[in-house]
């Protein structure tokens, strides 16, 4: 009997000890108080439908690239961002298909909730510059190397979370689209049909805070 009711004044104590390891690590996750204003860069990979019609009767495809950001914060809710990334991705035709590669540049800006919270929703939405380049054979089995350019609107909603107060990870859902209508062949300038093109996809990312 003794040793039965030490046994329980063991676990008895030892429980508030195993409560503490549980909530501390979680304790110490709500105390941050991270500033989102400065200067921050980001790494991250995104994901998703391309949909990039190079020929008549074209469809899309996945879409797959990495890429990297730069971003200033102004306010504690507001910060100018420059991204760049390079996607891969194919477009499909009934008896072939062409593999090329899209290379995004994005300028804008990026307004966020709850400043000074670990959990921070936010939005954004600016101005995309994109490159398309490709590879073709044509019938003849001669290889053409083609190239376009041009200009469209991205938007983005996601939630940063940080993990530190001068590191965070974040997902976001992006939207992009444009036409491309500024089309080279072998260098030189082709009078090819203006293409759209959009893209939903996926972003996620890691991001560190430079502290002042």
């Amino acid at each position: 009997m003794p040793s039965l009711v030490s046994r329980a004044a063991v676990r008895r104590s030892a429980l508030p000890f195993v409560a503490v390891l549980l909530v501390a690590p979680l304790a110490r996750a709500q105390s941050l108080s991270p500033s989102t204003l400065g200067i921050s860069v980001q790494v991250h990979g995104l994901g998703g439908k391309m949909n990039t019609a190079i020929y008549s009767g074209a469809s899309g495809s996945a879409a797959f690239g990495f890429g990297g950001e730069l971003s200033y914060g102004a306010t504690p809710r507001m910060s100018l961002v420059g991204r760049l990334a390079r996607l891969a991705s194919k477009s499909e035709i009934i008896t072939e298909s062409t593999d090329y590669a899209m290379l995004q540049g994005d300028l804008g800006l990026r307004w966020m909730q709850s400043p000074g919270a670990r959990v921070r929703p936010f939005a954004e939405a600016g101005l995309a510059l994109r490159r398309l380049a490709f590879s073709y054979a044509d019938s003849a089995g001669i290889t053409s190397d083609f190239s376009a350019f041009n200009g469209g609107a991205t938007v983005s909603v996601g939630v940063m979370v940080f993990q530190t107060e001068t590191m965070s990870v974040e997902g976001a859902g992006t939207y992009t689209s444009g036409n491309f209508s500024t089309w080279k062949r072998n260098g030189r300038p082709e009078p090819l049909a203006q293409m759209t093109s959009d893209m939903l996809g996926v972003r996620i990312g890691v991001r560190y805070w430079f502290k002042k």
